[in-house]
């Protein structure tokens, strides 16, 4: 296996993401198969005020987002959160937050190739059985395109985000001809329809939370800050765009399907291929099914271009195995993409990673807490004359208003949801911080 030093690799600046190839990379790292199969879940504990928990998980998102945006404003490599704490809190903070986001991420890709195998599978009832190794086919043919550099990975990325994208933005332009005959035909009253084994707040931090899983993946762009033209300006403004766009079409889908079935969703086993097909009759049973499989497709596509470059970018500081971000030729991370690749086909075929997967969105809050309290420390390092930094391309507004909120709804959604979610992230502070100080011992 050839293996390069970095500073002898050079990547073309036009091989890698414009501002409008980040901003489709960012919405194809967020849309799946999460708002194709949630709408159900996401209605049965408010009725349509899950609309509200909708928006909330929305505004947070935007909120998180924007304060990825201005942290990102200070880099130019990949990396994501684990830079934006390495610098704001010294190694330790850094390496809990990248081991752990690495985990997740790892965890997630796994979870996501035996969602796309699934999803083909219900398609074609002919490969039943065959599921474990149509996803580990999928792992391995993305390592190996991965292995020949960005600009392969760019062109299938930004091709695929297209394809997804035409069924879904079809669904929710068409959902907005069918919100007034929702509401005429009562699908939308009464408006709140509260589990009653819930409080109000409680069903919505729960379905809050259940909503940020569709969400998740918009922190994937500044880890992939690298391959990026121009990263200090475009990262921000692409973040900012992406999640703009995703938010709205995810609305306007739960919206529609709400209006189309009302409380048929609690019936449904696919709620939204259910909406489209009574809007414009079988073929949109049809062409949603397709979408779902290409948008899977195409986020299994992005999780390989980003999660060997996260761990890559670990290892570059010393905080794991340097040899972890050893490059080829092509500036691919070719140990990282290897390792990750063998990691996650382990995930799959062991069977155990499924109960592991529901705890992703809470291991995530250790990523976005401490990027919107490190946007606050990075602001106060510039002022001062920080070496190494110099002011962002995008601030945001309000001071230190936004992130602080962002702070205080993340707290909030997670434990109002579940307690318990605090004793999973603090089995995995105590893990992580056991590694970290082994890995300074050997070093």
């Amino acid at each position: 296996m050839e293996t390069v030093k970095k500073e002898d690799v050079h990547v073309k600046e036009s091989d890698k993401f414009s501002l409008s190839g980040a901003t489709l990379y960012g919405i194809n790292a967020v849309i799946g198969s999460g708002i194709f199969l949630l709408p159900r879940t996401i209605y049965q504990d408010l009725g349509p005020a899950s609309l509200v928990a909708m928006a909330i998980s929305a505004i947070l998102v935007l909120l998180l987002a924007i304060c990825f945006a201005e942290a990102a404003g200070y880099f130019d490599k990949n990396g994501g959160a684990y830079q934006y704490t390495k610098k704001a809190f010294g190694n330790y903070v850094a390496f809990v937050v990248g081991v752990l986001g690495w985990f997740v991420m790892v965890l997630a890709w796994a979870a996501m190739a035996v969602g796309f195998s699934s999803l083909l599978v219900t398609a074609i009832p002919a490969l039943t059985g065959w599921d474990k190794f149509i996803s580990t086919l999928l792992i391995v043919a993305f390592s190996a395109m991965n292995l020949f550099g960005i600009k392969t990975s760019k062109i299938f990325t930004i091709t695929v985000t297209i394809a997804k994208l035409i069924p879904i933005i079809a669904f929710g332009f068409l959902s907005i001809f069918f919100l007034k005959g929702g509401f005429d035909n009562g699908n939308f009253t009464p408006f709140l329809q509260l589990n009653p084994d819930l409080s109000l707040s409680g069903a919505l931090a729960s379905t809050a939370l259940t909503v940020f899983y569709a969400f998740i993946g918009f922190e994937t762009l500044p880890n992939v800050a690298g391959e990026m033209q121009n990263p200090k300006r475009n990262v921000p403004k692409a973040i900012v765009s992406a999640n703009t766009i995703v938010a709205t079409i995810y609305i306007l889908i739960i919206a529609g399907t709400i209006a189309m079935l009302g409380r048929g969703i609690l019936q449904s086993d696919a709620p939204v291929h259910d909406a489209f097909r009574m809007m414009i009759g079988p073929i949109g049973f049809w062409i949603i099914s397709i979408g779902a499989v290409v948008s899977v497709f195409g986020l299994n596509m992005g999780e390989s271009i980003m999660v060997p470059r996260f761990g890559a970018a670990i290892a570059e500081d010393g905080l794991l195995p340097r040899v972890l971000g050893r490059q080829n030729k092509n500036g691919a991370p070719v140990v990282a993409i290897i390792f990750t690749g063998i990691l996650t086909i382990g995930l799959i075929w062991s069977g155990s990673f499924e109960s592991l997967a529901e705890l992703s969105v809470v291991f995530r809050f250790f990523q976005y807490i401490p990027t919107a309290v490190a946007v606050l420390v990075l602001r106060k390092k510039v002022k001062t004359g920080h070496t190494g930094l110099e002011k962002p391309t995008f601030k945001v507004p309000g001071g230190p208003v936004i992130p602080v909120i962002a702070v205080i709804v993340s707290l909030w959604m997670v434990l109002a949801a579940n307690p318990m979610n605090l004793v999973f992230a603090a089995i995995g502070l105590v893990i992580s911080s056991i590694l970290y100080f082994f890995m300074q011992k050997a070093s």
